[in-house]
């Protein structure tokens, strides 16, 4: 009997969170082969964004976003460097 209330209600608090989370698409049926494009692009933009820093620019041996992932250390801070090109 506990385990069928403990059901019920897990059933109820997922089935709350799935309607809490879905996305408002009333009325915009009609475009959404669009909308998926748009989406798309968008996550290939994303992907293609550079995250990380060029040689010469400040970084730390704690947290590195060197594109090359080379940290040099400097009396001043570390400074990135770039990676050498592989013989």
């Amino acid at each position: 009997m506990k385990l069928t209330y403990a059901l019920i209600v897990a059933m109820l608090f997922l089935t709350a969170c799935q309607l809490i989370t879905t996305d408002d698409s009333r009325g915009r049926q009609e475009y959404r082969a669009m909308r998926a494009r748009t989406k798309m692009q968008k996550s290939k933009l994303h992907k293609l964004t550079k995250r990380c820093d060029t040689p010469g620019a400040r970084c730390s041996l704690i947290r590195t976003r060197c594109c090359s992932r080379k940290c040099r250390l400097q009396p001043g801070g570390g400074v990135c460097v770039a990676k050498r090109p592989a013989n």
